[in-house]
């Protein structure tokens, strides 16, 4: 029996977090991974997907290089070296961050196998690189097993060789017609990539919306960015049933404004939702906890067995590879410093790498008014941004929702060029208190995307309720 300070069950973003801390504070740690390290971010999330959004961009942009005054005559994706390029990023990535043996000159004991709990103190592991079973016996432990794609119960669905956000990256022959099943950050990413690329693109989505857990302004505009670029959007609309014939992939869906529609597709995408990675862990063995969203943990992200933690995906919360990085260093603190910390997710960013790329953080307009009652809102056209205008990237807007009376600010919505970069310096605001008039008062280089921050700010000296207010009483 081998024995261990830390034993991490899972090699994702969270894991590999903990498993670094775990070695450099001297204490013994195993790293217990199925298959690969890196997770889904490195083989069928962020990675991947970025890698095809920017080959992606790259193809829009030659369509469009007459704009920019240069003549491209082929302008034909050649999906192979697409997929190569994709792959290359990915072992770069690998070899240089995520490499086992990095990780075992740290001091690292990283396991290759399937496992199960025997108890609360003990994990066995039929090491797949050794070829023999491995008993665990560990002080504490983290689960850290991520999720997967799920699919929605349609009619026919498992007949017709679907892919999801894991198998797309094996896909050998590029579809001309694609449909997509699901308008959140994945169909939409994966959507635009396939519609640049040469693919006529259909997004069905069951709710009114695309992008639901963004700003309703948010959802307009991209929905309008999306189907400008030729992709076909079907909003309140339900698959029926599908079934393969000789044609392709025949989908029978529903909606509320043409009734029923058949459509012939050569592949489906499914990116509706996703599932907790907890089966054959033996969790009910050892009286873990688990719910409709995954392990269930406390606000120290201990579940219902004492020794035992978890973080990541598998914990349901926020399915954000930098959240599970969040989750791990609040784990540090909590497994090995005498005094615990609670975890706090009252400011989470993140960023849809869409183009224009979307980027949120805190509350939208409608939450802040629920909570709040009355605030102020200012917005920014994208054209008004004198970088966006010189490099032809102008779609978008930003719209900050704060308070009336002070400024505090409440909520970010960026769309445009680099949101995910230029959100940010609003994050840091938002999590150390500074108000939008410090902000405003702060030099910002010119011409940048992040001067659009400098320019809302400044929104707050004219259209403020404070500032409305005072000029009112002033004679």
């Amino acid at each position: 029996m081998d024995t261990y300070d830390l034993t991490i069950i899972g090699g994702g973003s969270a894991g590999l977090v903990l498993a670094v801390a775990g070695a450099r504070l001297g204490k013994k740690t195993a790293l217990v991974e199925k298959h690969r390290i890196g997770g889904d971010c490195l083989w069928t999330g962020c990675v991947p997907s970025k890698a095809l959004l920017k080959a992606a961009k790259v193809a829009n942009y030659i369509r469009d290089a007459e704009k920019y005054g240069i003549d491209v005559q082929d302008t034909t994706p050649d999906w192979q070296r697409v997929m190569d390029y994709v792959r290359g990023t990915q072992h770069t990535i690998e070899e240089e961050h995520d490499n086992p043996e990095r990780f075992r000159e740290m001091g690292v004991d990283v396991i290759f196998g399937d496992g199960h709990f025997e108890s609360s103190g003990t994990f066995v592991v039929e090491d797949t690189e050794n070829g023999e079973t491995r008993t665990l016996e560990s002080k504490k432990f983290v689960i850290s097993t991520g999720s997967r794609p799920v699919a929605p119960p349609i009619p026919g669905l498992e007949s017709c060789d679907y892919l999801d956000s894991e198998t797309v990256w094996e896909l050998e022959e590029f579809p001309e017609q694609l449909l997509v099943v699901g308008a959140g950050p994945i169909g939409v990413e994966l959507g635009q990539a396939f519609q640049r690329l040469g693919a006529d693109v259909t997004i069905a989505q069951r709710s009114g919306r695309i992008l639901t857990k963004e700003d309703t302004d948010v959802s307009e505009q991209m929905l309008g960015y999306l189907r400008e670029e030729g992709i076909t959007i079907r909003l309140n609309t339900t698959i029926a049933a599908v079934a393969q014939n000789q044609e392709g992939i025949a989908v029978r869906f529903n909606d509320s404004e043409n009734g029923t529609v058949e459509q012939t597709f050569d592949k489906i995408l499914i990116a509706a939702g996703r599932a907790p990675n907890v089966e054959g862990l033996g969790l009910d063995k050892i009286g873990v906890q688990v719910g409709r969203r995954g392990i269930e943990v406390n606000n120290r992200l201990q579940t219902s067995v004492k020794n035992i933690y978890a973080a990541g995906d598998v914990i349901g919360h926020y399915l954000f590879t930098h959240v599970a990085a969040f989750q791990a260093q609040l784990l540090l603190r909590n497994i090995f410093f005498p005094l615990s910390n609670t975890i706090n997710y009252a400011v989470v960013p993140w960023t849809t790498f869409c183009d224009p790329e979307v980027a949120r953080c805190g509350l939208t307009e409608a939450e802040a008014r629920e909570k709040y009652g009355d605030v102020d809102v200012f917005t920014l056209d994208q054209s008004d941004v004198d970088r966006a205008v010189a490099e032809g990237e102008t779609y978008g807007f930003s719209k900050v929702i704060a308070t009336r009376w002070t400024g505090k600010i409440l909520g970010v919505h960026l769309v445009g060029a680099n949101a995910g970069e230029v959100i940010h310096e609003y994050i840091l605001a938002m999590q150390s208190g500074i108000p939008l008039r410090k902000l405003s008062g702060m030099i910002h280089v010119y011409p940048t995307f992040s001067s659009s921050v400098w320019r809302v700010a400044g929104k707050w000296f004219s259209e403020s309720t404070l500032i409305q207010t005072l000029r009112k009483l002033m004679p």
